[in-house]
C-alpha cells in the first residue's frame, strides 16, 4: 500500500551522523512529534535497513516549496527525537561554513551541538558588575565599529575588556584553550559576573547569563541577547578546527556576530593579518587604521633578551654564557625550550658562523644532492657559498635534547631535568630547578622566573611564511608563564634579526613590531599569499595522480611534502569551485584544510 500525504503533513530532511554521508533524505514527522520537533535536533532514523543517528536540516509541509518531489510511498517516518543539537538559528551558519571551509555538514554539526541531548531551561541570572578602571576596556566599548581588533599585551588582562562589555548585554567569549577558559570565568566571577562555563555549564548558558566562555566550540554555544563575541588571541592556531572542515573560530564568530547583530571583537598581542582585514583595516599594520585600538600601560611584555650563538666556537653548542649564569640562579625555576621537530636543516658557514638565509625572503636554506641551496619558501636556488664571507663550506646544526641536558649537568654542575610526555605534572610544580623540553613545558608549567629559547633559529628561520609569526606566538606563551617580573632569554645566530630587535624593545615600546609588521605584509603581497588571497592545502593517496589533475584543472599550486600541495585561489568563492572540480576529477579521496595557520 502507497502512503497518502495531505498538505498538512510535516516532513523532515535528515543528515545522517554517518561518516562519507554528506546528504540530506526526507523523512515522515509522525504527528505526536510534530509540535517537539525543530530544526538542529538530533532524531533516529532508519538508513537502508539500520538505524543511524542525524540531525534535522529542514522541516516543511509535504507540497510547499522545496518538499514537492517527495516520493510517498517511500518515505519512512522518524523514530526517535534523541533531543536538543544545533541552535536552529545557528543552522544556516553551519552550511555556510562547512561550504566555505570544503567539508561535510555532518562534521559541523557535531561540532556546533549541544554536549547533552536533554537540555533543561532555568532562569536567567545577572550579577552586579563591578566598575573597571581600564582605558582600553573603554577605548574598545566605544568603538563605533561592528568589528573592532584590540592589541593587548600579553601581560595584559582581556578580563576588563568582557566585563565592561557585560555592563550592558551578554558577552560570548571564546578562547584558544580550556586552561585560559577556565583562569577566565574564575576571574570574571571575582568581577560580579554571572558566567557559564562551556560546554560543562551548556543549561545554563541556554537560560542566560552575563558572560558565556569556553574554548575553540565556544563559537556555537548558546547565548541569549548577545551583544558582542569576543576572540581571545585570535592569532593562536588552537582556534582552528583540526578535523576537516578546518573552520577557524574566528572566522565563525564574525559570521555569528552578523546573524545575530552583535559585535566582533577580537584581541591578541600581536593581530593576524586576517584579522586587520575583516576589520576593514586599509592598512594592515598601522596602528591608526579603522576598528583598531592598542592596549595602554607599561608592562606589557617581560624583558626579552638575545644571546648570540655565533659567538660560540664549539661546534652544535648552545651552552652560552648567559644561558649557563641564568640556570646557575639560586632558587630560580628556568625551562629550557628546544623543538626537535624530525632532522634540522639549519645550515652554518663554517668559517663565519652566519645561517644560509635566502637573498629574496630572507627564509633559511637547504642543501640539495647537487650541493644547491634551495628555498622552500619562494623556490630559489643558489651556489653553496655563503653570501656574508663567500666561502663554501658550512655546518649542519644537529643539537637534541638529551645531549644538551648532559652538557648542562657538566658545565653548570646542577641537575638539568628532561620532561617529556612521560613526566608527571606533579613533578613540574615545584618552585626551583631546571627543565629542558619542547615547547609543550610552556602549556604544562604555569609559571616560572626565566623561560629560555635555546635555539630560536629552529623556529625563526623555519622554511615557511608563518615561521616568524609561530616564532612570536612562541614568544607570547613564555612571557605569560614568566609574568612581569620574569625574563626570557632568546638565544640565536641571527641577533640582527628585524623581529629579535623589535622584541628586545617591547618591555619600553609597544609599538616597536610596527616595521617587522610592514615588511612581513610587503613579503605577504610580493608573493601572492593571504590576507591578498585564499589558500588550501590538498593531500591524496597518490600524490603523482593528484599532481596530474592540479594540472589538468589549471590550479595554482606548489608541492610542498611528499604528499602534498598548496593550492591559491582569488578569493573564497573561487577555492570551493575549484576544490569540487578537483573532487569531480579525481578518482581518489582527497583532504583539503581551507586556510591553513601554517604554511
Amino acid at each position: 500500500g502507497c502512503r497518502t500525504l495531505s498538505s498538512s503533513t510535516l516532513v523532515a530532511r535528515i543528515i545522517p551522523d554517518v561518516s562519507g554521508i554528506d546528504k540530506e533524505f526526507d523523512y515522515l514527522v509522525p504527528e505526536a512529534m510534530q509540535n517537539a520537533l525543530q530544526v538542529g535536533d538530533r532524531v533516529r532514523v532508519s538508513l537502508h535497513g539500520r538505524k543511524v543517528g542525524g540531525f534535522v536540516a529542514a522541516l516543511g509541509l509535504y507540497g510547499t516549496a522545496g518538499f514537492t518531489d517527495i516520493s510517498p510511498d517511500k518515505l519512512s517516518p522518524v523514530l526517535k527525537r534523541s533531543g536538543a543539537g544545533v541552535l536552529p538559528h545557528l543552522v544556516p551558519l553551519v552550511w555556510d561554513v562547512a561550504r566555505s571551509n570544503c567539508g561535510p555538514r555532518r562534521a559541523v554539526m557535531k561540532s556546533a551541538s549541544s554536549p547533552r541531548s536533554q537540555i533543561r531551561h532555568g532562569v536567567s541570572q545577572h550579577g552586579v558588575i563591578a566598575d573597571v578602571d581600564d582605558q582600553t576596556a573603554r577605548d574598545v566599548v566605544s568603538r563605533p565599529e561592528s568589528v573592532v581588533v584590540a592589541q593587548v599585551a600579553p601581560l595584559h588582562s582581556v578580563i576588563s575588556i568582557v566585563s565592561e562589555l557585560a555592563r550592558t548585554k551578554p558577552v560570548l567569549v571564546v578562547c584558544p584553550t580550556v586552561r585560559m577558559a577556565v583562569m577566565g570565568a574564575a576571574a570574571l566571577r571575582r568581577h560580579g559576573c554571572k558566567v557559564a562555563l562551556v560546554p560543562d555549564d551548556w543549561e545554563q548558558a541556554l537560560s542566560g547569563v552575563d558572560v558565556v566562555i569556553g574554548p575553540r566550540s565556544a563559537v556555537w554555544a548558546p547565548c541569549p541577547n548577545v551583544g558582542a563575541i569576543v576572540v581571545v588571541d585570535e592569532h593562536d592556531d588552537s582556534l582552528q578546527e583540526e578535523r576537516v572542515p578546518t573552520w577557524h573560530a574566528r572566522d565563525v564568530a564574525m559570521q555569528r556576530a552578523q546573524i545575530e547583530s552583535a559585535r566582533c571583537i577580537m584581541t591578541s598581542p600581536v593581530p593576524s593579518v586576517i584579522a586587520m582585514r575583516l576589520a576593514g583595516a586599509q592598512n594592515l599594520s598601522s596602528t591608526s587604521s579603522a576598528g583598531f585600538v592598542q592596549s595602554t600601560g607599561a608592562d606589557g611584555w617581560p624583558n626579552i633578551e638575545i644571546a648570540d650563538l655565533s659567538e660560540i666556537s664549539v661546534r652544535g653548542s648552545l651552552a652560552t654564557s648567559q644561558l649557563l649564569q641564568v640556570i646557575r640562579e639560586a632558587n630560580a625555576s628556568v625551562l629550557c625550550i628546544l623543538n626537535t621537530k624530525g632532522r634540522a636543516r639549519l645550515l652554518a658557514c663554517r668559517s663565519c658562523r652566519n645561517i644560509a638565509r635566502c637573498a629574496q625572503c630572507d627564509s633559511v636554506l637547504r642543501t640539495d644532492d647537487k650541493n644547491t641551496l634551495c628555498c622552500d619558501v619562494c623556490s630559489l636556488e643558489s651556489d653553496a657559498v655563503c653570501l656574508q664571507c663567500g666561502r663554501t663550506a658550512f655546518l649542519t646544526l644537529r643539537t637534541g635534547i638529551t645531549q644538551l641536558r648532559e652538557e648542562l649537568t657538566k658545565a653548570a654542575n646542577i641537575p638539568v631535568t628532561e620532561v617529556d610526555a612521560s613526566t608527571s605534572v606533579e613533578s613540574l610544580g615545584v618552585t626551583a630547578g631546571v627543565f629542558i623540553g619542547t615547547e609543550a613545558l610552556l602549556h604544562r608549567v604555569p609559571s616560572a622566573n626565566h623561560v629560555i629559547f635555546l635555539d630560536f633559529d629552529m623556529e625563526l628561520l623555519a622554511p615557511h611564511v608563518t615561521a616568524a609569526r609561530d616564532a612570536l606566538s612562541l614568544l607570547i606563551k613564555a612571557s605569560r608563564v614568566v609574568g612581569k617580573k620574569g625574563r626570557i632569554v632568546v638565544q640565536s645566530r641571527c641577533p640582527e634579526h628585524q623581529l629579535l630587535q623589535a622584541v628586545t624593545r617591547l618591555s619600553h615600546d609597544a609599538a616597536s613590531l610596527e616595521g617587522w609588521a610592514k615588511a612581513d605584509l610587503v613579503l605577504r603581497k610580493s608573493l601572492q599569499l593571504p590576507p591578498f588571497t585564499e589558500l588550501a592545502r590538498i593531500s591524496g593517496e597518490d600524490p603523482i595522480a593528484l599532481e596530474s589533475t592540479l594540472s589538468t584543472a589549471k590550479a595554482q599550486f606548489a608541492r610542498e611534502g611528499k604528499d602534498s600541495f598548496l593550492l591559491k585561489a582569488h578569493n573564497v568563492q573561487d577555492m570551493a569551485v575549484l576544490v569540487d572540480l578537483l573532487r569531480s576529477k579525481s578518482a581518489q579521496r582527497l583532504r583539503v584544510e581551507i586556510g591553513p595557520s601554517r604554511y
